[in-house]
């Protein structure tokens, strides 16, 4: 059972959030936009091939019975906008004509089909009825993508609780999805991609049209079930014009509706640790306990036939993860200060000069029991020996299992009615609230992990929508919604004294500082003891919708104008530097070794040896001072689009869109936001006199996004189409909003790398606000050890220019074949930089801009616009499931180049050199090759063969399915020693003499890359590896399927199936090491995927 002791009570919001969404909706004129529903449209002709006008054309979705008409024009041309997903029956009409009847045309979210109505004479009261497929073409878009089916999904083999978004690994241009962040900030199980070379911050994911994003892009806030989902649009280039907050991939989701005919599902999946392989590299008997529960059911059907409709669905998840920890502990014999085994020198920091020079080793590499400092001696009590044998020092020595627990209850309620033919209504309400126990490696210790606690997160999603026909060829449309979520986190030791405990004094101020102090030793896992720098943390988020499009029809144009407003609040009671509110010990190597010893420097004995003598390199801690902290800003979009029917084969979309951003402004009125000067060394707090509450960040209103596309059909079978458009990249970063006073962090660093700048006994120094002036400009010289963000007056967001050539055609079996061209710039995209690092190579502190001119020695945060390129070939080949066989089939070669590190709007880690940050991104792969399909086997009394019998019952209604993904290895990141470079807050690499061999060695006894072409840099040189340029790691191959058991009855049936996740059990191997200091400098000592096999059920009716 998960126990949880959280800041605060949940906070209500979520019936009222209803309840106003509810006074909205009684205003009218509100209703779906494309982003949720589609488009349906063709020519009207008669046997001779001429056009046909005043026919009357009527759809009629098949299973609510809901019908539109609009009319041909002079050019035979019709259109219906704005049509809800489903499968429609397309009617013609006109005298002296036989009706035309087309069954069967399925119309998805974001789509456009097109359906051509040919006419025979005849009387009226005869019909021509076509069933033929739906169209299988794209003949009237040119935005790039996959739509993918709400059944495929619940029939594929999922992680994650069956997230749908582990479905985008079969959109071209999509890298492998994967999961970030903690288990607390991600207990939705938000999957995250990087597509067409972009930051995972530029996808954009809309459920039912509402905004369904974490401000800063890092997640998406709900996830609903797999059983609700009727389909999932993803485009990933050129993209209507309505569509915003888009550079990588736009989803959106859209969840089942009632109908006329009662339907539903019950279901259930599990697994204990009983399905669950072994990790290459654990040493234990048997994977760590696991158990896997989930259940729940949908229901949908009227409530008044033909108007009123329900749809609903709850599900409870149960999961109990098996995980293991592994991490380099400290040797026994060197936790008395025995290090005569140790493979560097430790030299006494008592003895020579401050800069390290002249310092002499300590007799025999053992430090006297005297000299060992008390408190590290019992914080070591607390940290077990290590159990894995047989490892070279230095390396992985430890393993321990141990259960994250989670338990999640979700359910959506949606209701849909025809009010009258031209006016109908919707209104949905979403519900997630995932609650997680993470356990601590250490107990209140903590350790390793460093996220380790108690989170809970209640979520909810809502929106409303009503449409309004005032006449064939006008209607208005308007979305509303809110997305809100409210995610706490405390670590183990929460309301502990424990850093007092130790004799660590001035840590524990308050429960928000309570717990253990942080001690991060070099080597050995970069948190020995100690929690994450952001726990605790309180945040929730609320963002309101509100979109209107009026769209008019106008010969052969189809003319769209609209707007969309969406109002932030985004609350964040955090600090998350310099070791968080209880503070940080870091101790490195150089505090016991000399310039001229770089193996010393860098040596993980030396670090330690550093601990035990309570030297550390570096100390500081990050305080709250504000007690509501966090920002809100509004944002407007619109937009002009033009869907304009050139000749019957041609279709050319112009659009315009238009973005504008508010500043962000704080939630108090006076000191909610900050902004370091670095011309004057002062700080300026916003709403005093002489400062606004924007902090006077200037608006920009150039924000103009062109989006253009032709589709050229050359005939039934071929379609040719290209389109250019260019995207805003919002900058989504608050760091701003996080300066004193809204928190204050403290860094206390030595004149050199060699010094020392406190002890673990002297503690923590006591806080010191500084006091505001009435004008607002807080002098400088106070904060020169505190970490400032700088942001510039002029920011604003970056540009991305994307465009796409593709050829597709109609191939036998049902196949359609496309091969296109993708490729994108990116223009002025924001990245951060350290505005006072070293720009001097050899200096240290004084090569530092801002310690030259004040003295200053702690970083300076800003940004600067940047560019980054992307091109690639993306290759489809599907097959829409017909005749049991549904398939999709994706090849990319694809190459990127960026300037910054991480999978996000990162940092640039040469600021002293920009230029040679320049390369490719760590998520960049040349090769994806990704393959989904569902099969129903073609025996018994559903298939061709054996149709009678009792083999035909026996080997009947089986069904396979799956995901087979193969990709080429990750950029290696080689590093060397910074202390080498003399310019802190850059980063240096080795040389190497070429291109080292791979190996291919396993484990931490084994090299998988040669590192004989390696060595460390001359003093103060950079080296000459480029970033991410050398070597690529291992190759990922991987094989999901199921395989299912139909048993049918009647109109109803049940599956019984098994989902194997990594069939093969093969190894997904992380990158090697790159580190050249690092004691696993070119191994793998890490592994992830390994095969889990999940039983579950369904019950379809």
């Amino acid at each position: 059972m998960i126990r949880h002791r959280l800041l605060h009570a949940v906070r209500p919001g979520g019936t009222l959030a209803l309840l106003a969404l509810l006074v909205v909706l009684a205003t009218p004129l509100w209703a779906w936009g494309q982003a949720a529903n589609g488009t349906l449209l063709g020519n009207v002709r008669d046997e001779s091939g001429a056009a046909v006008p005043g026919a009357t054309i009527t759809t009629t979705e098949v299973q609510t019975n809901i019908a539109r008409t609009a009319v041909s024009n002079d050019t035979g041309y019709y259109i219906f906008t704005n049509l809800p997903p489903g499968v429609y029956r397309v009617e013609g009409e006109l005298q002296g004509f036989k009706k035309f009847v087309r069954e069967g045309v399925e119309v998805r979210v974001n789509t456009t089909v097109r359906v051509d109505v040919g006419f025979s004479v005849g009387a009226l009261t005869e019909s021509v009825t076509v069933s033929a497929e739906t169209p299988t073409l794209q003949t009237d878009r040119t935005d790039t993508g996959r739509i993918i089916e709400g059944e495929q999904i619940a029939q594929m083999p999922l992680g994650f609780n069956r997230n749908f978004q582990g479905m985008i690994i079969t959109v071209p241009g999509s890298g492998r999805p994967f999961r970030p962040h903690s288990e607390f900030f991600n207990s939705q199980d938000s999957l995250s991609a990087n597509v067409n070379g972009q930051s995972r911050l530029a996808n954009n994911v809309q459920l039912e049209g509402t905004d369904n994003n974490h401000k800063t892009g890092l997640l998406t806030v709900l996830i609903p079930s797999a059983e609700a989902l009727d389909t999932v649009a993803v485009t990933t280039s050129n993209y209507d014009a309505e569509f915003g907050r888009a550079g990588g991939a736009v989803t959106n989701v859209t969840l089942k509706s009632g109908t006329n005919e009662f339907r539903g599902s019950a279901f259930t999946f599990g697994n204990t640790a009983a399905t669950v392989a072994r990790n290459a590299f654990s040493a234990l008997p048997e994977p760590p306990d696991t158990s896997y529960f989930q259940a729940g059911f949908t229901l949908g059907g009227p409530i008044l036939r033909n108007k009123l409709f329900f749809f609903g669905d709850y599900m409870r998840t149960i999961d109990d993860s098996g995980r293991i920890t592994r991490a380099t502990l400290p040797e026994a014999q060197f936790r008395n200060g025995d290090f005569s085994g140790a493979p560097t020198i430790i030299y006494d920091p008592a003895t020579g000069n401050p800069d390290g020079t002249g310092r002499t080793p300590f007799p025999n590499n053992r430090i006297p029991e005297d000299r060992l400092g008390p408190i590290a001696l019992r914080l070591l009590e607390n940290v077990p020996l290590p159990n894995i044998a047989g490892v070279p020092l230095g390396t992985t020595n430890y393993e321990q299992p141990y259960v994250r627990e989670k338990r999640t209850n979700q359910y959506d309620v949606k209701i849909t009615s025809q009010l009258t033919p031209s006016d109908n209504l919707s209104v949905r309400y979403s519900y997630q609230n995932p609650t997680t126990y993470d356990p601590a490696t250490f107990g209140v210790f903590g350790g390793i992990k460093g996220f380790a606690g108690f989170g809970t997160n209640p979520t909810y999603n809502t929106a409303g929508n009503y449409t309004k026909t005032w006449s064939p060829t006008l209607l208005q449309e308007v979305r509303v919604g809110m997305s809100y979520y409210h995610n706490e986190a405390i670590s183990e030791a929460d309301g502990l004294n424990t850093s007092d405990e130790m004799g660590i004094p001035g840590v524990n101020l308050n429960r928000f500082s309570s717990g253990i102090t942080t001690i991060d030793v070099g080597g050995y896992n970069g948190t020995l003891i100690g929690y994450s720098a952001s726990l605790p943390w309180d945040r929730s988020e609320r963002t309101w919708t509100v979109a209107t499009t009026v769209t008019k029809l106008w010969g052969n144009h189809t003319l769209k104008i609209g707007g969309d407003f969406r109002y932030n609040r985004d609350f964040l009671l955090q600090v998350q530097d310099q070791g968080g509110p209880r503070g940080r010990f870091r101790f490195r190597g150089e505090t016991t070794a000399t310039p001229e010893d770089s193996d010393a420097q860098n040596g993980f004995a030396n670090a330690l040896a550093a601990f035990l003598l309570d030297a550390p390199q570096e100390i500081g801690r990050d305080l709250i001072t504000e007690v509501d902290p966090g920002t809100r800003h509004n944002a407007v979009f619109t937009y002009i689009h033009d869907k304009w029917q050139a000749s019957e084969n041609v279709t050319v979309d112009l659009g315009l869109r238009h973005e504008y951003y508010t500043p962000l402004v704080g939630l108090t009125g006076r000191g909610g936001l900050a902004n370091y000067d670095p011309t004057n060394n002062t700080l300026r707090v916003s709403g005093y006199s002489e400062v606004p509450e924007n902090l006077g960040v200037e608006s920009y209103y150039g924000n103009f996004n062109p989006r253009t596309g032709v589709s050229w059909r050359l005939d039934e079978q071929n379609v040719v189409r290209a389109g250019y458009g260019v995207s805003t990249i919002p900058w989504p970063d608050n760091s701003y909003a996080f300066n004193f006073p809204v928190k204050q962090n403290n860094q206390i660093n030595p004149p050199n790398s060699f010094a020392t700048a406190g002890s673990m006994a002297a503690g923590l120094p006591p806080p010191n606000f500084a006091e505001i002036p009435d004008t607002g400009v807080v002098p400088g010289e106070a904060f020169n050890e505190q970490g400032f963000f700088s942001v510039p007056t002029n920011l604003h967001e970056g540009r991305l220019h994307s465009w796409n050539v593709a050829y597709q055609r109609e191939l036998p079996g049902g196949f359609t074949g496309e091969v296109a061209y993708v490729g994108n710039r990116g223009q002025d995209i924001i990245a951060r930089i350290d505005l006072n690092a070293g720009y001097t190579l050899g200096a240290d502190n004084a090569g530092r801009p801002l310690f030259a001119q004040f003295g200053r020695t702690a970083s300076t945060t800003s940004t600067m616009p940047v560019k980054s390129t992307y091109h690639s070939m993306q290759v489809k080949v599907d097959r829409r499931f017909s005749n049991g066989l549904l398939m999709t089939n994706s090849y990319t070669l694809g190459r990127g180049y960026n300037y910054y590190q991480g999978d996000s709007n990162g940092t640039i880690g040469t600021p002293a050199d920009i230029e040679r940050f320049w390369g490719r991104p760590e998520f960049d792969q040349l090769h994806n090759v990704v393959s989904s399909f569902v099969y129903i086997l073609p025996w018994g009394p559903q298939g061709k063969w054996l149709q009678d019998g009792w083999m035909g019952r026996v080997l009947g209604d089986w069904q396979v399915a799956g995901i087979f993904a193969a990709s080429s290895g990750l950029p290696i990141n080689f590093t060397a020693s910074n202390a080498g470079l003399g310019a802190p807050d850059n980063t240096q690499r080795p040389d190497a003499s070429g291109t080292p061999d791979v190996l291919g060695g396993i484990g931490a006894n084994a090299l998988w890359f040669d590192t004989s072409v390696f060595s460390a840099p001359a003093p103060g040189t950079w080296g000459n590896v480029e970033r991410n340029a050398l070597l690529d790691g291992p190759g990922y191959v991987n094989l999901d399927a199921s395989i299912v058991k139909i048993i049918r009855f009647g109109d109803r049936h049940a599956e019984f199936r098994v989902d194997f996740f990594n069939l093969t059990n093969t190894p997904h191997w992380n990158r090697p090491d790159g580190s050249l200091t690092s004691n696993n400098f070119g191994r793998i000592t890490s592994s992830f995927g390994e095969r889990v096999i999940r039983f579950g059920g369904r019950f379809l009716f």
